[in-house]
């Protein structure tokens, strides 16, 4: 079999108002911007930001350009991010005290990670983890049919 093709994906969140989530993911993640772009309308047309090894785009969405309409337009997301932090617990407060939602608060996982959902202002949903310990495939799966079998009773 042959290898697969080497990639990086980059989540792309189209925004209604992207010059407040920029400032909101820049108090959040305390970070610049790598790269933003503005249309002449002052609209953000594509903005860069970089944490660690990853990175996301943020534009405005952009309908009369053929834009992604945004989570807001929609009434809903169909995709989540999931964001690995040293701290989830942090994260969490930091994006609550910035006017996101708590989905989920922060509890310990049965897969070994510290985890909770929350939702940005601008309706994009993440996944916020912590790694408490590494476990195999099979010691998750374990765990997973523990969890099962206790609910079931």
């Amino acid at each position: 079999m042959a290898s697969p093709p080497t990639c990086e994906f980059v989540p792309y969140l189209s925004i209604n108002d992207a010059t407040k989530a920029v400032a909101f993911y820049s108090r959040v993640f305390q970070i610049d911007p790598h790269l933003l772009l503005n249309m002449p309308d002052g609209r953000v047309m594509h903005c860069e930001f970089r944490i660690g090894n990853a990175r996301f785009f943020v534009s405005e969405e952009l309908p009369e350009h053929g834009g992604t309409p945004s989570p807001n337009r929609l009434g809903g997301t169909t995709v989540a991010i999931h964001l690995y932090v040293d701290d989830c617990d942090a994260i969490v407060k930091t994006m609550t005290d910035n006017d996101a939602t708590v989905l989920m608060a922060p509890v310990d996982m049965f897969w070994g990670e510290r985890f909770a959902r929350v939702r940005d202002p601008f309706g994009h949903e993440w996944g916020i983890s912590t790694q408490l310990r590494e476990m195999s495939p099979d010691e998750i799966q374990t765990a997973a049919a523990a969890m099962f079998a206790e609910m079931a009773e």
